[in-house]
């Protein structure tokens, strides 16, 4: 049975078009930081056999309400936007979820992107607060890949490990094999 993942970079384009960057520490955004981790994460899933639903190779072009809406009206399964915290955060990751099957996607997603970043976490942590959580059809999280400041350097050398993470994790949640490959 084929499975369908919406699966998008936090920020870019706001709600009224003009860019949004999320949350910046000195010349870095957030946009621009989780954008290779979001790409790396499609790449290993479609290389996992897996459709994969984003808006990473087309600029980070939606908003969050376009994602969302995109994402309900393809059926999809499952709904990951990719962000970082803010630079007074301390280091580590923080998923977020609203529904238990929010929060077991979110365990699994976090349980691979530590195994190969190193990473430490701050947990899960259910919200019922935010609008993709709540709006999505599929399983959603929000996964917060850790602080903009603390963990400005392992955002920026291991793009590619946080993104597989994230696709094992979306495979381990799914019952599919991850092949570790890699397909654009």
């Amino acid at each position: 049975m084929s499975r369908l993942v919406a699966l998008n970079c936090g920020h870019g384009r706001s709600l009224n078009g003009s860019w949004d960057s999320g949350c910046v520490y000195g010349s870095k955004t957030e946009a621009g930081l989780m954008l290779p981790i979001t790409k790396a994460a499609v790449k290993y899933l479609r290389g996992s056999d897996v459709k994969v639903q984003t808006d990473a190779f087309s600029g980070n072009s939606r908003n969050m309400i376009a994602d969302v809406q995109l994402a309900n009206r393809a059926g999809a399964d499952i709904y990951v936007s990719v962000h970082c915290d803010y630079k007074a955060a301390p280091s580590g990751t923080i998923p977020l979820y609203v529904s238990a099957r929010g929060k077991k996607l979110a365990s699994k997603m976090n349980k691979y992107v530590r195994k190969y970043t190193g990473i430490g976490t701050r947990g899960v942590c259910r919200r019922t607060d935010l609008y993709e959580l709540n709006a999505s059809n599929g399983v959603a999280c929000i996964f917060e890949c850790g602080s903009i400041k603390a963990d400005l350097s392992k955002f920026e050398k291991s793009a590619d490990a946080f993104g597989k993470g994230i696709a094992r994790g979306i495979c381990a949640y799914l019952g599919v094999e991850f092949t570790g490959k890699k397909n654009t």
